[in-house]
């Protein structure tokens, strides 16, 4: 298994927790789900979440800038980004270089 289908595989593994990996696959290829929508999915979830823990919405501010100005902005770009991935404007996807170098 390459780096990139590890990977897609362990986020695989979060989005469907307490699943054997092959009603996981199984449950992809039935719903049509393909490795670029786990990821957008994987990483829509993970920005929900640090913006949950961290009370971002509370104080509209990104706890990782300590200038105000970009704190502001980036709780904003946040926000954006999470939205433009839930309403399917924007996705990732995957596309495997074999070219030996």
């Amino acid at each position: 298994m390459n780096q990139l289908e590890r990977l897609i595989f362990e986020i695989k593994k979060q989005l469907f927790p307490y699943h054997h990996e092959h009603d996981i696959e199984r449950g992809c290829e039935r719903w049509g789900v393909q490795d670029g929508d786990c990821l957008t999915s994987w990483v829509a979830g993970q920005l929900a979440i640090c913006r949950k823990k961290n009370k971002c919405t509370d104080k509209r501010l990104c706890i990782f800038y300590s200038y105000s100005d970009l704190a502001r902005k980036n709780f904003e770009i946040c926000r954006e980004v999470i939205l433009v991935f839930e309403n399917g404007d924007a996705s990732c996807n995957f596309v495997e270089n074999n070219e030996e170098k």
